[in-house]
């Protein structure tokens, strides 16, 4: 009886933390959108206008409701359970977990390779080839029953270290949890005007959509609305858990958790809430996201391994146009800014040659991608780290890190920013409190 009183208790902290969130004023706000949301999917399709990129899509969206509410519920059920004597995971069988887990990755990779090495060699290898299959499912499912506990002992370090910056705290209770899911991430079907680069929509697609389905959508919507569109896949989403790739290393596994938690965090603040606003806002919102993921990871990595970690390089690495060697970065900059140039004067077959004349010339450096279009930069354009950005966000963010102690007090003093003219005030302000500070 004691045990099942010592059970109860433990249980219920949660649930009456979680009360004294919902009744706050900033949770309400943040809930309101989660609820249009909600009102939005749960709205019969017979009852909505479909866009063009919607209608192109039905019967490849991502089954978000279903996900959510089957993974919500498997990993309570399992936390319930390990306050049960005797049932729950000690931390040390957990981190034995995770070098299995990632062991695991490596020979799923492998076994992949084999498959569609064996498949291609010949028609006549079909033993072999259920063979291999077999193995493949034995991996996969050994992997699919570490997941819980690898995730639980992610979840803490990265709980632990948001609790040392100070930021999410909320009395007993991280707010929100940082809860998360190994799993294949949805791709994301992205549409942009032909006679500009301008993301219009971004719409979850199953990620076992096949290559050939993927040029179906996206011929469709050329045919019937004349859009740049690409289907591209995506490093997480911010659902709640959210989803974070199951077959990556741990550093990079981290890091994307923790830029996914900071996206669920920031809908209670003015700048998350203000992310569809305008272009500069999702930059300001997905190049945050990414600073704070690598730095949150990094700490979480060592706190998991006990391993110190070389400094990081830096968030945008600088050029060196002399060096002789070939840089993506630059390649792709330069690429988009001929783009932008083009289709200033008007030119739209012209600026479409053009990139996939540029997509053609990455093969010499062994770099291959399906598909460069207004749309595949409208979203890669969002990152104000990433290759196919021009903005000056990237940059300028990078400056404002270096004005305040830590990742957390960078998100705290932009959080309040509802437009890039703030931003910029906001940046400002600390450039100036930082020269006052060095020349006292």
């Amino acid at each position: 009886m004691h045990i099942l009183i010592q059970l109860l208790q433990s249980l219920c902290w949660p649930f009456r933390a979680t009360c004294r969130v919902l009744k706050s004023r900033r949770f309400r706000k943040g809930a309101l959108i989660f609820i249009v949301v909600a009102l939005l999917v749960f709205t019969p399709r017979s009852t909505r206008v479909l866009s063009p990129a919607h209608a192109a899509a039905r019967g490849y969206e991502y089954g978000l409701v279903g996900w959510e509410v089957s993974n919500f519920l498997d990993k309570w059920v399992h936390r319930v359970g390990e306050f049960i004597p005797g049932v729950g995971t000690s931390d040390e069988e957990k981190r034995e977990h995770i070098d299995r887990y990632l062991a695991l990755n490596a020979e799923i990779k492998t076994a992949k390779r084999n498959i569609d090495s064996k498949a291609s060699l010949s028609d006549s290898a079909g033993n072999q080839l259920a063979s291999l299959q077999d193995r493949l499912d034995e991996l996969e499912n050994e992997r699919a029953g570490l997941r819980n506990d690898v995730e639980e002992l992610m979840e803490s370090a990265i709980d632990a270290v948001l609790r040392d910056l100070g930021i999410g705290d909320l009395g007993p209770l991280t707010w929100p949890p940082v809860d998360f899911r190994l799993d294949s991430t949805p791709r994301v079907l992205v549409t942009s005007p032909r006679d500009s680069v301008k993301r219009l929509e971004s719409i979850l697609i199953d990620p076992d959509i096949t290559l050939a389905e993927r040029q179906i959508v996206e011929d469709a919507i050329y045919d019937t609305s004349g859009l740049s569109s690409i289907v591209l896949g995506t490093g997480g989403v911010a659902t709640f858990p959210t989803v974070i790739p199951k077959d990556r290393d741990l550093l990079s596994t981290l890091d994307v958790a923790a830029h996914e938690w900071l996206h669920a965090y920031l809908i209670f603040k003015p700048l998350g809430r203000a992310y569809w606003n305008s272009g500069d806002l999702t930059t300001i919102n997905e190049t945050v996201a990414n600073l704070f993921g690598e730095e949150v990871g990094r700490l979480a990595y060592e706190r998991i391994t006990g391993e110190t970690l070389p400094p990081p390089d830096p968030f945008i690495p600088e050029s060196d146009p002399d060096s002789g060697e070939f840089s993506f970065r630059e390649f792709m900059r330069e690429t988009r800014l001929k783009v932008d140039e083009i289709l200033a004067d008007g030119n739209v077959y012209e600026a479409e040659a053009y990139m996939e004349q540029r997509r053609i010339e990455l093969h010499d450096h062994d770099i291959f991608i399906r598909k460069i279009n207004q749309a595949y930069f409208a979203f890669n354009g969002s990152y104000g780290d990433n290759p196919a950005s021009v903005s000056p966000i990237g940059e300028q963010v990078q400056e404002l890190r270096t004005y305040v102690d830590n990742v957390a007090d960078l998100v705290k003093v932009i959080h309040g920013t509802t437009s890039y003219e703030g931003f910029l005030q906001r940046l400002d302000e600390e450039r100036s409190a930082f020269e006052e500070r060095i020349s006292d």
